[in-house]
């Protein structure tokens, strides 16, 4: 039986938003996760917290290690940093898993439920794609350029910047018409080549999603996302009955526990988990299934690193209810293959199976040598697997552990210089 043996971290000032999880094992094999959105924080948790349950246990027993990190971290409430530890750390274990048993990760999870893996361009801008700039700017001309080249769906965001003035709470007509025309001049350029996703980022309240929701309908976009906060499931369906439009929500819900309002209200048309927040690939497949008792598809949010680019591939290849996977060329065609020894590129509009085994890549040996990385390594196990909320939090004492023993496992740090960023990308999105 294998065991964990380390639990390694990695940051790099390059990428602000990502994390990297390396879970290694006594069979001299190492599995690879990501998560992103505040990395340090994730860190933290992963070292502070989940260390202490992973060391010393079998890698293999991905199930029951999911509950022991859920059931420690919901004690002072599981979502934010904390699941995204989970989520990372859930996919490295995949990862392992697949190296052990020499399989591919989509094979483990049920095989492949297709050959190809449709996809859909998110227009983000990295290096010298400039696709969110295009599509305020000549809406058209990309969708062209993105047709011409096997792309037959695109995911804009025309009316994010609109709701500065008002705070989200009015847009004017002068307003509709101007977030309108970027999916109007599309049309007028490819007519329906081309599918078009309309994406909110949560920046508007009811009544001015439905107003948005109605100006948009005789433009025919493939969905609408995040046009208002999903936190109420009831608004959420409010919308949904308002248009004819499809509703696709979200990836700010948590667990299948988040999803599950949303599912049974028949608050949505398409589900949008991401595997690096809502509880790595163990909950996603929870998730999913749950969506199939309401006939519910499946379209992971996948605008984040190069490692969640793979991890969603392979799950996208073996998930049954799969609407379309969504990806950013101008990462996939830029960084992605600076960090990873074997990247994952679409052809004619749709990504071919994924490697392994396992995920069936790793972190590039120069981009492991280089001295701004920030890496630490907790390697130092408990004796036994115990309590949730055990021992005296407030003098000193491990809330989350029982100690037999032994000292808990102490993160070794690597320093690394200040931060840095890449501009031009929107918040939502990896860098």
């Amino acid at each position: 039986m294998p065991k964990i043996t380390t639990v390694e971290t990695l940051r790099h000032p390059e990428h602000r938003l990502l994390l990297w999880v390396r879970i290694g094992c006594d069979a001299g094999l190492t599995g690879l996760g990501e998560t992103f959105h505040a990395p340090d924080a994730v860190e933290c948790i992963i070292h502070g917290v989940l260390a202490e349950i992973l060391l010393g246990q079998d890698p293999t027993r991905i199930e029951l290690l999911w509950h022991h990190m859920f059931k420690t971290l919901h004690y002072a409430g599981h979502a934010g940093a904390e699941l995204r530890a989970i989520s990372a750390v859930d996919i490295a274990l995949w990862d392992l898993l697949g190296k052990l048993t020499d399989q591919p990760l989509y094979v483990l999870l049920g095989g492949a439920c297709r050959d190809r893996i449709p996809t859909y361009n998110t227009c983000a801008s990295f290096g010298p794609y400039r696709d969110y700039e295009r599509f305020q700017d000549e809406p058209g001309a990309l969708a062209r350029e993105l047709r011409d080249s096997g792309i037959r769906a695109m995911k804009i965001w025309p009316f994010d910047v609109l709701a500065v003035d008002s705070l989200g709470q009015r847009i004017t007509p002068a307003q509709l018409e101007r977030g309108v025309s970027r999916l109007a001049a599309i049309r007028q350029a490819v007519g329906d080549d081309m599918e078009v996703a309309i994406e909110g980022h949560c920046q508007w309240n009811l009544p001015s999603a439905i107003r948005i929701a109605q100006a948009l309908e005789p433009y025919r976009p493939m969905w609408l996302e995040e046009l208002m906060p999903p936190d109420n499931a009831e608004a959420t369906r409010a919308l949904r009955a308002a248009t004819r439009t499809p509703l696709v929500t979200s990836e700010r819900l948590m667990t299948r526990f988040g999803f599950r309002p949303v599912i049974e209200g028949l608050a949505a048309d398409i589900l949008m988990l991401d595997l690096d927040w809502a509880g790595g690939l163990t909950e996603a497949r929870k998730i999913a299934a749950l969506g199939t008792t309401y006939q519910l598809p499946i379209a992971p949010h996948n605008p984040g690193g190069p490692v969640s680019h793979l991890t969603t591939a392979h799950f996208c290849a073996s998930v049954y209810p799969l609407f379309l996977m969504e990806s950013v060329r101008a990462f996939y065609l830029t960084w992605f293959p600076e960090v990873l020894t074997a990247n994952l590129v679409p052809v004619d509009g749709a990504f071919p199976l994924p490697p392994g085994p396992g995920l069936g890549t790793e972190l590039r040996p120069e981009f492991l040598a280089d001295p701004a990385i920030v890496r630490r390594v907790s390697s130092q196990a408990v004796s036994s697997l115990t309590g949730y909320a055990v021992g005296d939090p407030y003098r000193g004492g491990n809330p989350w552990r029982r100690r037999s023993g032994s000292a808990s496992a102490a993160p070794e740090a690597v320093p690394a210089g200040g931060p840095a960023s890449r501009p031009g990308l929107d918040d939502d999105k990896a860098p």
